[in-house]
This record gives C-alpha cells, structure tokens and sequence, in this order.
C-alpha cells in the first residue's frame, strides 16, 4: 500500500526554532516536546512557555527561544501550569506532583512543603493568580498561598465544602477585598483582609444568575468586575452580587481567562475572545491556532498563545502569527528508541503490559545532525488514517531503507523523500489476529530486526493458531512466513534478535502463552530449541523476557524480570547437550538480581546500558564491574522507570526512553565506520574555564593513542574507548597542561589502521 508521507513540525505557519548545540561528552540533555504548550506567562522581556513536561522562554530583544530544565536547575520536569508575578519579577512553577519552584533572576527556590503535604489523592494545581507579591494555587484539594517577596508558603485552605469536607478549587481571583473561588458548579468568596480563611464558615456562595447544574470553566477579574465562563452559557459579569450574561457572538465555551491592561482575554477551542473595556468582543482566529490552552496580551499589545499543538504563538499588532518552540520530539508519548546510520528514532508506541494496543497517533521522531524532525506517516487521502501504534525500527544497510514495526497496521518501509510502502495482509504475508475478516487494522508487529543478508525479519503476534508468527521480507520484495514446528507459542512471540550465525532468538509473550521464555530458530536447517529458567533448560534468571540484545562478541544478552543472563558460544545452542545462560556476578550477586531488565544496548567498547525500573546502568563489557548508576537523584533522568535505551555510535550519545519523557547522556565510547580521520575534538580549542573532558572521536576503534606537545614529549597516553578517547587536560604529574597546541597519534594495534590531529588550549 502507498502511503502519502509528511514530515512536519508545523505546516501553517512559519515556526522558529534552532538546532540543539553540541553536548560535551559525560553531559546531558532532556529532550522535551516544546510544541504541547499548555501554559503562558508574559514577564516583559521575556516571555515564558509551560509545555507538559518542559519550560522555555522567547527573549523578545534577541528574537530567540531558551529552554530550561532540570539540568539548569529546574526540580521537577512535568508542569502543571505558571504564573508571572511584575512586582517580585518571579515565575512561579507548579509542578504535576505539587512540587513548587520560584525562578527569580535566573535563581531556582524550590517550596516542597506542598509535595510532602499529607493529602490523600489529586493534589494537581489547576491555576495560578498573583495579586500583590501574593500567588493563589487553586489546586484539586484547596488552595495553596505562597508569599513571593518571603518565599514561602503562607497558608492553605483546605476542606473548604458546605460541610467542611475538601473542595476541588480551578481557579481564584480577587477583586478589592475580596477572594473568590470556583469549584466545580460553585462560586465562593470570601473577605481575604477581615474572614478566617481556614473557616468553611467564612466562604459564601455567589450563585444568583447562574443556571443549575452549569459546568463552570474559568474566573477572573477585569476592570475591578470579576468574570465567570460556564460550559454551554458563554460569559457572565458579577454585577451588584448577580452574575449578568455578557453578549459574545461566539458560542465555543471558554476554558481559561487572563485580563491584560485592556482586555480580557477568554481561551477556546475555536481561537481567543477579546473583550475590551465596553464589553465589545472580537475573536482571534488563524488556522495555526489548532489547540490553544491559555492566552496573555503584552503592553506591544502583541497576544502570546500556548497552544498544544504548536507551541507558543505570538500575534502582533499589524502582523499574522508566528510560532515559537525549541527543537523536541513532537510527543511526550514513547515506547522504544532505535539507532542506525546516524539517526535516532523514537516510537511513540505501542501496546500495554497485557498487549492491548494504546492507539497513540503520534507517529514517531526522528534524531540526527543534533535536530529533531517529527514525522507524520498517513495513509493515502483515498483512507486517511493516520498509522498508529509505531513499536519498533530497523535500518537496513543493504537497502538503505528504514522498516518500521507498527501494533496494528503492519511494517512502513521508506527511504529518504521516497514514497514509503506499508505492507498488511493485502500485500504480504503478514497476518491479521482477525484473519477471515481484517487484512489492515489488526497487523500487530512487536520487533524487527535486519540480517547480514539485508533481509527484514519482523514478528507478527496475531495468536492464530498453527499459522506463521515470524515472517521475513527479502531485498527482492518477496516475502515469506515461518512457523516455528512444535512451539505452542509459534504466534505469540514478541522480541527479536538475530546472532552472528543468522540464528534468531525470539522472546514468548509474557501473557497468554502457554511456556514462558525463549525461542532460538534456524530457518536454514529447520531447528528450534527453547530456553527458560532453571539450570539444564536454559538458567534464565526468569522466563519473563524483556529484551534481547547481541554484543559485539556475538554473546546474546537477554533482559528478564528477575536480572540479566548471557548466552555464549551461540553456535552450540543445537548441539544437543546443555546450553545454559550464564549470570555475571558483582560482588557475590548475581547481575541485577530481581530487578527488571526492560532494554540493553551495547556501545562502542562493548560495555552494558541497562534499562531498568531503577534508573539507567552502565556495566563493563563482561557485566562484572558497575561503572555507572544513573537515577533521577544523580542526574537529570525524567524518571527512574527506564522503558528503552539505544546508542548513536558516531558520537556515542545514549538516548534514553522513560515513562516521563526522553534524555540523552553523551558516553565515552563511539564507533568508527570506515577509514578513521580523528576530526571530531570537542571542544577545540580548549579555552582557559572548561573543566571537562576534551573528547577525540574518529579513532581507529579501541586504538592506541598518545599525546604529545609541539615539540613531541609525551604528556598523556591511552586506549580509545571504541572510537573515542577522552582527557581531561592534564599529565603525568597530575597538573593541567600548559597552553599551546598538541598533537594526536592514535593507531590500531596492526598500526593499518592511524590518524593524526590537534588539540589546540588557550591560556
């Protein structure tokens, strides 16, 4: 099937963004989908972008965009919402898990006395209003009063219902004297200078002139009146203690309110209603403007929009709408990441635990050149659907192709601006879990994989008994189906491997199956052995298999639920005698012992990353020494439940998948493909401040490598990591080395193999 492909940021209007910089190697980098804004906060020079699980701002005298995350110092990366205090020149943070951080004058404070509150439930903050150094948190257990010019924590109002029982708050505002609240159907207020606020007693309900049972949206105040939004009944003013209907031709229902010096601006799904000072309403409309959440007008009087879809939008006086958003995949959603030729590939996924399909429509994302480029497959306009549920990847260096295994629709085949194919069970082998009536809705592929040979193996889990689960598609374009004689699970397999002998070692489905762990096929001489837990059937730390992974040994790796076992010498796995995993052990413990394996990946020198649901590891390449430990304490991980994790082995960035969104961590170790020429040297030249570590890439892979000053004496020598060679700039003496320029040898150990380069350390 020919599919009609975009690959787009955003196609209506024009979107400013600028490529990532260079990380140094030991360094990180959290990769957020910027465009998913939810939140905007205008703070004069600058303004302020929340997206789910980032922040940036767009300086408005540079014209450009500046991400900031937990590695500039940010606690938390899941925002909630924002608000922007003039007289404090203070951003307030709230965060998904009541966290809360005041950003002032490029100073992180951090208030977590709202995190580590006893609350059982939702403590979600719903909405931000600032009112003379004062922030009002309206949040789904009460309200929350932080003192921005002492920050701290002033006071909380909570079980604040009829009966004093708790009440969910969206939002606040204050008008003269007094604070209002709106809960669900409900408008409270209260005298915030005389009333005890702690007193359920003290809040009054404001309800004459609101319709019955009315899904209240949004409170603000404008021009000392404070308005209402309800759901199905437009906008309304409090007037001498009644709520009057304000005529607005526009029947979308508006979810958020903000008033500016001379509007009050209403947020809905069809673009921002404009209210000006005599209750005159306009509406600003643009087809960029796809899922606007929040809305603030600047004293330019330019309207700054967070909007879902594309980011932060600004619309100027006189000018049409630009949009603004750092480079980031273009979801929050991801289930695996791949790496070949150079580009990252992340998945959005995919499918649960039990193996229902999660319907994600985010397509996937793709890494190279430090640029992210979000990619859109459709199905031609004849269907219109857009692909689904992208699960796996594969390059394939024989075709140059990329094949792409999707939970549902079948594998996506496309090569650069060629048109990609989708094949499904009208054009292949492939089977649906529905045969006799589906042959394009119910292809679900879990893994793919490519062979030396340049053929795609993918495995197809429709659970369709005695018909192929494993099917392979050739260079030619043929493809062929294979079940696997004698494997009660022949369709219910999910992972793929395939080891140096063309073997390939499939994982059972831990659900529905009726053995557990692996199965290892060679097509060629029609042989299957399976392997599970227990000494003498394999000695799988667990039957519950997670990942399989082949090291440049040719060891196969395999990631259970209960630890990590290694199979050696995988060409004796059909011999006919015992063929057991061995368990690396550290310190008298077996590899990760009980821990659950989700994902490996091997780098450049062979060493072990880990994916884990305690963070991301890192382990020698005999997995007996562990090197590093990486958690959301000890670096920025957005979460310690790693998903998936792949090497770009060019510059040895490791790209790290978690349930909270995506990191990256440039390692030591790179590999070198084709003739080694020692260009990459970062940073070079070194200046005077850099206390890191200066990173040669481009080696003879595992080389020799000695350093030398201009007149040859030796001041450093090492062995290449893979490709790379790392150093921190100092002798033998321990000393930093003094400025001038340096020379590089690095050869392999047959000497075929050499490069020569400089480093260049300013004084």
């Amino acid at each position: 099937m020919r599919l009609l492909y975009l690959s787009v940021v955003l196609l209506w209007l024009p979107t400013l963004v600028q490529a990532q910089s260079a990380v140094g190697i030991g360094q990180w980098q959290l990769h957020v989908p910027y465009t998913q804004g939810r939140a905007v906060a205008d703070a004069g020079d600058r303004v302020y972008l929340a997206a789910e699980q980032g922040l940036f701002y767009y300086d408005k005298e540079f014209r450009n965009v500046q991400p900031i995350t937990r590695i500039d110092g940010l606690s938390e990366q899941r925002i909630s919402t924002i608000g922007y205090d003039p007289e404090t020149n203070t951003l307030v943070i709230a965060y998904a898990n009541a966290n809360i951080d005041l950003l002032q004058k490029g100073r992180v404070i951090n208030l977590t006395a709202i995190l580590r509150l006893a609350v059982d439930g939702d403590k979600t903050t719903h909405h931000i209003h600032i009112h003379h150094k004062i922030a009002y948190l309206s949040t789904a257990f009460g309200l929350v009063v932080v003192d921005l010019a002492r920050q701290e924590i002033k006071d909380t109002y909570t079980n604040l219902g009829p009966k004093g029982e708790r009440l969910a708050i969206k939002a606040s505002t204050v008008q003269g004297d007094w604070l209002y609240l709106l809960s669900g159907q409900q408008v409270w207020r209260a005298n915030r200078l005389t009333s005890n606020l702690k007193d359920f007693r003290s809040w009054q309900l404001v309800e004459t002139g609101l319709p019955a049972a009315t899904l209240l949206t949004a409170l603000a105040t404008f021009q000392n009146q404070v308005y209402l939004a309800a759901e199905g009944f437009g906008l309304r003013v409090l007037r001498q203690g009644s709520w009057e209907q304000v005529p607005i031709p526009y029947g979308s229902t508006i979810t958020h309110l903000q008033s500016s010096a001379n509007y009050l601006l209403g947020t809905t799904e069809l673009g921002i209603l404009l209210l000006d000072n005599h209750d005159v309403a306009s509406m600003l409309q643009y087809p960029g403007i796809r899922a606007p959440r929040m809305a603030v007008r600047d004293a330019e009087g330019t309207t700054w929009i967070a909007d879902e879809q594309s980011g932060l939008i600004a619309w100027g006086l006189g000018s049409e709408p630009k949009a603004f958003a750092p480079p980031g995949p273009g979801s929050s959603n991801s289930f695996r990441v791949a790496a070949g030729n150079g580009v990252v590939y992340v998945l959005s996924g995919g499918y649960s635990e039990s193996y229902e399909p999660l319907h994600r429509a985010n397509g996937y994302y793709s890494h190279r050149a430090r640029q992210w480029y979000n990619n859109s497959p459709a199905l031609s306009p004849a269907d219109g659907k857009p692909l689904r549920d992208f699960v796996s990847a594969a390059y394939n260096p024989v075709t140059g192709r990329v094949y792409m295994a999707t939970y549902g629709q079948g594998l996506l085949v496309w090569k650069g601006e060629e048109q990609p194919i989708l094949y499904n069970g009208t054009n292949s082998t492939l089977l649906s879990t529905q045969p006799a009536t589906d042959r394009t809705e119910q292809i679900r592929l879990t893994d793919v994989a490519v062979d030396a040979a340049g053929q795609v193996w993918t495995v197809n889990r429709h659970r369709v008994s005695g018909a192929p689960g494993l099917h392979v598609l050739r260079p030619d374009g043929e493809w062929k189906g294979y079940s696997l004689l004698g494997i009660a699970d022949n369709s219910n397999l999910e992972r793929l491997a395939i080891d140096d002998n063309g073997y390939k070692w499939l994982s059972i489905s831990r659900e529905g199956n009726v053995h557990s762990g692996l199965v290892v096929y060679d097509e060629v001489r029609q042989q299957v052995r399976e392997l599970r837990a227990g000494i003498g059937s394999g000695n799988l730390p667990s039957s519950a298999v997670y990942s399989i992974t082949k090291d440049r040994n040719g060891d196969m790796w395999v990631g259970t639920a209960a630890g990590v076992g290694v199979f050696y010498s995988t060409a004796a796995v059909f011999s006919g005698q015992v063929y057991d995993a061995r368990i690396p052990i550290i310190e008298g413990r077996p590899l990760l012992g009980g821990q659950l394996v989700r994902d490996i990946a091997v780098d450049g020198a062979n060493r072990k990353w880990m994916a884990t649901d305690n963070g991301l590891w890192l382990f020698s390449p005999d997995g007996d020494r562990m090197l590093q430990h990486f958690t959301t304490q000890n670096s920025p991980l957005p979460s310690n439940k790693v998903l998936s994790v792949a090497i770009e082995h060019g510059s040895g960035e490791v790209f790290v998948m978690t349930d909270e969104g995506i990191a990256s961590y440039r390692a030591e170790a790179t590999i070198t493909e084709g003739e080694p020429d020692c260009a990459q040297v970062y940073p070079n030249p070194v200046r005077p401040d850099f206390a890191g570590l200066i990173g040669v890439s481009g080696l003879p892979n595992n080389a020799d490598v000695r350093i030398t000053d201009i007149n040859g004496t030796l001041v450093h020598k090492a062995r290449a990591t893979g490709g790379t060679l790392t150093w921190d700039a100092r002798g033998y003496n321990g000393k930093r080395i003094k400025a001038g320029v340096y020379l590089v040898f690095a050869a392999d150990r047959e000497a075929r193999q050499t490069c020569i380069t400089k480093i260049a350390v300013l004084e």
